[in-house]
Order: C-alpha cells, then structure tokens, then sequence
C-alpha cells in the first residue's frame, strides 16, 4: 500500500483553489506544491510554489491534479506520466478526441492511475436517480430530456468573462467542452453512445469566439435497450438550471441538480424521492478522496480515460455533425 505524501497542484483558478482547500482538509498533513504562471507571487497559503513544470517535478510528487485550460491538459499529463506521477485531470480530458488513446496507453504501460473529473457522478441526487432508472421501477425508459444553462457573465463573480477560459476557444470555452457533465452522466446511467446528431451554435451578442448553445440527439444502449435523449446545453439562461428528465413507463422522473433532489411524477400527483443537503463541495470532496484511494490501495478509478474519450468522441461528433448539417433554399 502506497501513502500519498506529496501533491501537486497545476493552475489556481477557481477550481484549483476549490482541489487546494479539500486537500487540506481531507489530508492535513499532505505537502502541497502549486504550480501556477510566473507573474504570481511565489507564495500562497503555505504552499510550495513553482513557476514551472520541471521545477515542481524535481519535488517527486506521487499524485497532481490538473487544473488548467483543458488545451493544455495531454501535454501536462504526458509529462507527469513520463515521471511516474499519478494524474487527476479536471474535465474535459483535452478539446477533441485526438491524443487521448495515446495517453490512455502511456498510462498502462507505466501502471498509472489517471482520472478525469466529472463531479457531478459523485452528487447522491444523481446517484439515486441513476440506480432507480437502472433498477426498471417504474418500467422502460422511453426517452430522456437533459439540459443545462447558465449566463457566461455571471459564472465567476468578480471576473470579466471575456477574459476567462469560458470564453476562448484557444483555451478550451463553450457551452460544448465546459457542459460535458452532461454528456458523461448521461453516458454513464444509459450506456454507450450509439448515434449522435447535433448542433455547436454560437447565437447570442456575447463576446466570446465559441458556441453558446448546442442541441444535440444521442442513441445509448445497455444490455440491448435503447435510450434516446434530448440534450440541450447553453451558456445563455438568466437563471442557472440544470436538470434531467426521464419519461418512463410508469410516471415521469426529473432529476434537478440545482435543487438537489429527484422528483417522480405520476397522473396528477408528485413525490419527492430523494432530497440532498445542497452542498455541492461533498461532490469535490469524494473525487478527491476516490483518487487518492485508487492510488493507495492500486484500485480502479471510477472515471477514468475511456470514459473520458466516450465524452470527446461524442464532442467531436456533433461538431462534425454542425458542419455537415443541411440548408434548405441554397442557391
């Protein structure tokens, strides 16, 4: 059994201090280094602090989560993997499938732990909802409805948006990459992708260089059942929603992630099946704990490069799928 002594953190945006606070707190006496752009100061909240990627290597950390734009997460991580490091990568994995299967053998060959981190697998709310689609209660899933929206400017509260890498497409931004939640729990309740249609759009007055809506339909089979499902993802809604929906045999049940629980409606009746605390952070908090579990025990990740390369194939699909779609009235 391996005991993690040492982790190292690259990129201290919002999601990075969110890693840095959990670690601390799930493993105090972990030493943390920091690796984050050189105009930073070389200090912050105890922590070594390096400026590059060498530098914080020389320190030998066993385990490194990967914060960054996701354009610069398989370069990052065929570096670690390189020194021995086992990688968490913040999702999506990269910006297209290319480069993935890759990795994904870099990381066999060495025996190397590396997952990818969709959270939302690890809220009970979506946990619940899944073993109760999964289990058939209320009969077949006919088809499902899932969406996500929120407004780009108010994301990140006391940042300008047009500078964030929401908004760029050299850093990986968009509704399609930054939303990909959806398309990994969906994946991950229904089975593997059979088809897909779809639309990357960019439709409103934002100032950004990426899509802010997509519309996509996705086939999924698991143990010869068929799924179809509505998927609707948007950086455009005043107020955050995010929800999904699964017309079943014997009533309608709506996941709500906002809200926290799961709601089964039946005729004219309703009934809350499943009502959570709220607190996202415990979502943050088990992925955490889970990967560095894995690499203590040389157990499987439950997220780990095929799930990840499921997600980006299903990316690069309705990307193509946008620009072979067909206009009526050309002349």
């Amino acid at each position: 059994m391996v005991s993690i002594k040492r982790v190292l953190i690259i990129g201290l945006g919002s999601i990075g201090k969110r890693h840095l606070e959990n670690l601390k707190e799930l493993y105090p006496n972990i030493e943390i280094i920091i690796l984050r752009r050189k105009e930073h100061l070389s200090s912050y909240d105890g922590c070594i602090v390096v400026h590059e990627l060498e530098e914080a290597i020389a320190f030998e950390p066993q385990a490194a989560l990967i914060c960054t734009p996701s354009t610069y997460h398989l370069n990052v991580a065929h570096q670690l993997l390189d020194n021995g490091v086992h990688v968490f990568i913040e999702k999506p994995i990269s910006n297209s499938s290319y480069g993935i299967l890759e990795l994904k053998q870099k990381a066999l060959a060495n025996n190397i732990k590396v997952m990818v981190g969709y959270n939302l697998r690890f809220l009970e709310s979506l946990i619940f909802f899944r073993a109760l689609l999964q289990m058939g209660r209320y009969g077949a899933t006919f088809c499902v409805k899932a969406e996500v929206g929120q407004y780009l400017p108010d994301w990140r509260p006391g940042m300008d948006y047009i500078n964030s890498a929401s908004a760029l497409k050299s850093l990986g931004g968009g509704a399609l990459l930054e939303l990909s939640h959806e398309l990994d729990y969906l994946s991950w309740i229904f089975g593997q992708p059979t088809y897909v249609i779809g639309q990357s759009l960019k439709v409103s007055n934002l100032e950004i260089d990426v899509d802010d809506l997509v519309m996509a339909q996705v086939g999924y089979e698991n143990n010869g059942i068929c799924t179809n499902a509505s998927i609707h993802l948007d950086l455009l809604q005043r107020r955050a929603f995010r929800q999904c929906k699964a017309i079943c045999e014997k009533g309608t049940i709506i996941w709500d992630a906002i809200a926290d629980n799961v709601i089964l409606f039946t005729d004219k009746e309703e009934e809350v099946l499943f009502q959570g605390d709220m607190n996202r952070n415990i979502s943050y908090l088990s992925e955490i704990k889970v990967f560095i579990d894995a690499i203590e025990n040389d157990s499987d990740v439950p997220i780990c490069i095929d799930d990840a390369l499921t997600v980006m194939s299903l990316v690069d699909a309705i990307r193509s799928s946008t620009s072979t779609r067909h206009f009526f009235n050309e002349k």
